[in-house]
């Protein structure tokens, strides 16, 4: 594992890296030289946990390799890093002493190594150049940068499209003439680890000419569904001897005629040349994609229907399990803590915010933190109820109570909720003539049912819902003042989900929970700037819609750009012609660098960055604390053209 000393010299280099693609970084480095940043564009804790969400199905299938490559490298003076498409780096591990050296240089987590943010290097030239590759030493555009020896090989998806860069960098002093190989074959398992784990969905068919070789790295992989290729590896490319584009979407047929009558085991198969190969087909698990999606969801799910409770029974909703339900925004931790302690001691809660806003999602977690967890949480959405039915469904009836009830009679919603939370969802749309009769229950505590003799004691929590001004009711008269008051005991305005502070990441939570669970799509820079810039007047429940259909219509492992998203979405702002590719053009050749990317990266830091100063009022030593960066630092960045100054030194 030791490396061999290379004194200015390429050696085995040269046949690892052509030196065209050296000189063709160098030539587009050079139109950028006024431009590269004397500091790393780097991101801030927040974003770069956002950027962990959004790749972390690639995160995941990558860390088999990762640890393997680490125990592998950390003997010779070398890192391990895995990047995102865009070029920043997400994970580093390896050899300690070596870490620090490359921290001086920014080769760290959260630092864009893209070629127009670092100059020539591995990860950003691979990027750009869509092949595995190696710089060494004064290969490197920047100087700073010449103590590196990086080799770097992308990770492509099913479909072709780059995700991220899987980069082995040592002590350029030392060459490992290894370490090409070591990264490209790692690069092409975490591919096909995407692959075999592609869901429910799917078809596996797996081939190669030699038997032997159906459970090697070397193996072709297609994934099929609906009798189409829908995703590949890139040694099925090269056993098929074709491409990207004119392979995905296209009937299996074409290519191997036969497949349909594939066991489970190896088996000689003909390709469409009549090439003999080997191939064995693994057909889906048969689980519904949508079952885990609609338990992990943040729609509000429909309330448990109450049962009939046999005499003397107390009833109870079955409960909610706390780890289905979806999390909630962490802005809203104070505001949560604060109405679970005034629903535990009887006062009645009053959510106000849109549709679609999460008013349910956030009465369930306060069913389930509160001191009536162990009772029933009763949903009433007073919108939805007619008029003539509203009084009998809350306050229930005896048997022959009115014309058409039922003979055994109801308990009514009220009744079914003592012991647990009355969730009343659109309060506001509750008719006049009956909020009399709720205030009378709500401050004697007792219901009595229609047709009834006697009245019968409840005891509930009490959460009411509005996306109406409740107040502005008051004063026109539609809503009575004196139940208004009764139910804001404790108000909570919720926010709506275009505020939150960390919608990338909740956005690519959501997607993961829509989608297969292994083998989600992926969200490109593009497509998840365009998804967070957009408003969502539906809040929550658009947002899922949206993101089930994305899950659906595209195939696992994929990359979703700006222009799958749909028309309503694309148009908030113009997306770029990279982005609105569409993602069936993938192909083999190089692709140009994505200049607007980067261009959209070095605004996020100088946003985090007055972000924080704000926060800090100013004060230089704790933003810069805040964003996880050295107080010299901060100040550089803070001398550039455009950037605010600092109120605190």
């Amino acid at each position: 594992m030791d490396g061999l000393p290379l004194p200015g010299t390429r050696h085995a280099l040269a046949a690892a890296t052509p030196p065209a693609l050296i000189r063709r970084s160098w030539a587009r480095c050079a139109q950028w030289a006024d431009d590269l940043p004397d500091d790393p564009v780097a991101l801030g804790r927040g974003d770069l946990d956002a950027r962990h969400e959004q790749h972390a199905s690639m995160l995941r299938a990558a860390q088999p390799e990762i640890d393997t490559l680490a125990s592998l490298v950390a003997s010779a003076s070398s890192l391990v890093l895995l990047a995102d498409a865009s070029g920043v780096i997400l994970q580093a591990t390896g050899n300690t002493d070596f870490l620090r050296r490359a921290d001086r240089v920014a080769l760290r987590p959260g630092v864009s190594w893209a070629e127009n943010h670092r100059g020539t290097n591995a990860i950003g030239t691979a990027l750009a150049e869509a092949a595995p590759l190696c710089v060494h030493g004064a290969e490197h555009f920047l100087p700073r940068n010449q103590i590196l020896s990086c080799h770097a090989a992308p990770i492509r998806s099913p479909r072709g499209d780059i995700l991220g860069v899987l980069d082995i960098s040592g002590d350029a002093q030392r060459l490992h003439a290894y370490a090409l190989g070591l990264a490209t074959l790692c690069a092409r398992q975490v591919a096909n680890r995407l692959m075999l784990h592609a869901g429910p969905r799917c078809q596996q068919l797996v081939f190669h000419h030699q038997a032997g070789m159906l459970e090697t790295a070397d193996r072709g992989l297609l994934l099929i569904e609906d009798g189409r290729v829908v995703g590949a590896n890139d040694a099925a490319l090269a056993l098929l001897r074709t491409d990207w584009r004119r392979l995905l979407d296209q009937p299996v047929e074409r290519w191997l005629p036969a497949w349909r009558t594939l066991p489970a085991s190896p088996a000689p198969l003909r390709g469409h040349d009549g090439q003999a190969l080997f191939a064995l087909l693994r057909q889906p698990a048969g689980t519904p994609v949508w079952t885990r999606a609609q338990a992990d969801t943040p729609a509000s799910p429909k309330p448990p229907g109450p049962a009939t409770p046999a005499p003397a029974q107390p009833t109870r909703a079955p409960v909610v399990r706390t780890d289905l339900l979806p999390p909630l925004d962490p802005a809203l931790e104070t505001r949560f803590t604060r109405s679970r302690r005034a629903l535990d001691a009887g006062l009645a809660v009053l959510l106000q915010g849109e549709t679609g806003a999460g008013k349910e999602v956030y009465a369930r977690h306060l069913h389930q933190a509160s001191r009536w967890h162990a009772g029933p949480l009763v949903a009433v959405n007073c919108g939805a109820l007619p008029d003539t039915l509203i009084e009998a469904e809350l306050f229930g009836y005896e048997a022959g109570a009115y014309t058409g009830a039922r003979r055994q009679g109801a308990r009514g919603r009220l009744r079914e909720a003592d012991g647990g939370i009355l969730f009343l969802d659109e309060i506001g749309d509750m008719p006049l003539t009956l909020q009399t009769r709720l205030l009378r229950v709500l401050q004697e505590r007792t219901v009595q049912p229609l047709g009834a003799g006697r009245a019968v004691p409840v005891e509930f929590g009490l959460v009411s819902a509005s996306n109406r001004d409740l107040a502005a009711m008051v004063e026109t008269g539609a809503f009575r003042a004196d139940l208004y008051y009764r139910l804001q005991d404790c108000r909570v305005d919720l926010p709506p989900l275009r505020s939150r502070a960390d919608l990338r990441a909740h956005v690519c939570t959501t997607l993961r929970a829509c989608a297969a669970p292994a083998a989600p799509p992926t969200l490109d820079d593009g497509a998840l700037a365009q998804l967070a810039r957009y408003p969502w007047p539906g809040n929550y429940r658009q947002l899922q819609a949206v993101l089930r259909g994305l899950a659906l219509f595209h195939p696992p492992g994929s990359l979703i750009r700006v222009g799958d998203l749909p028309e309503e979405i694309q148009a908030c702002r113009p997306a770029t012609a990279h982005h609105a590719q569409d993602a069936s053009s993938s192909s083999q050749a190089a692709p140009a660098p994505d200049i607007a990317a980067h261009a959209t990266l070095r605004s996020q830091q100088s946003q985090q960055i007055s972000e924080a100063l704000a926060r800090h009022g100013g004060n230089i030593s704790r933003a810069a604390r805040d964003l996880g960066i050295h107080r010299s630092t901060l100040h550089r960045h803070l001398a550039r053209p455009g950037m605010p100054g600092p109120i605190h030194r």
